[in-house]
């Protein structure tokens, strides 16, 4: 009983002993499944394509905000990564977006320095918040085929810009990936 005892007591110092290992995501080689590596091309790319734009090309300000960024695969893909990695990036290069997500709690503080009860100097004055002029939008698409006993899978990311006040497409970019690996053999 005691072997026993020790042995379960052993595979379990093993399996907790087996550690975490950190990686640098950039240096990532890629697998089946969308991930680091997929995320810093895509994010590379975007980011340099539409600053590029914004700067040379569309020369007014922009304020941005992210609407849908929707996954169109079988695969599961948080598009959120790529959406917080690409705004982290362009906001680095001074490119201003729109985040309403707290707009009714400064709506409430607008309104407390309306009253007279806040110190004017400190009080957020009415009539500064920012509405944004271009959405930022896109989506992950995917074709999958079997071919001579391995998985094709074409990814095809998209992103665009569309300026509120016309509905035009200011810009468009995409990022692409062709993904072949074998296929796994069902076997009962």
């Amino acid at each position: 009983m005691k072997k026993i005892a020790a042995a379960v007591l052993f595979m379990f110092l093993i399996g907790c002993g087996g550690g975490t290992q950190y990686k640098d995501a950039s240096k990532d080689e890629g697998s089946r499944e969308w991930g680091p590596k997929e995320i810093k091309l895509t994010v590379n790319k975007m980011v340099s394509s539409l600053y590029v734009f914004l700067k040379d090309e569309y020369k007014k300000p922009a304020f941005i905000q992210v609407k849908k960024f929707q996954n169109r695969t079988s695969e599961h893909i948080d598009t959120g990564l790529i959406v917080n990695e690409l705004q982290n990036r362009l906001i680095q290069k001074r490119i201003k977006f729109i985040d309403d997500s707290l707009e009714a709690e400064t709506i409430k503080e607008i309104e407390k320095g309306m009253t007279g009860m806040v110190d004017p100097d400190s009080a957020i004055p009415a009539g500064e918040l920012k509405s944004p002029n271009m959405y930022l939008t896109g989506d992950i698409r995917e074709n999958v085929r079997y071919v001579n006993g391995k998985t094709v899978q074409y990814l095809n990311v998209t992103l665009k810009l569309i300026n509120l006040r016309t509905n035009i497409v200011e810009w468009q970019d995409q990022q692409e990936f062709l993904k072949s690996s074998k296929s796994d053999k069902i076997s009962f």
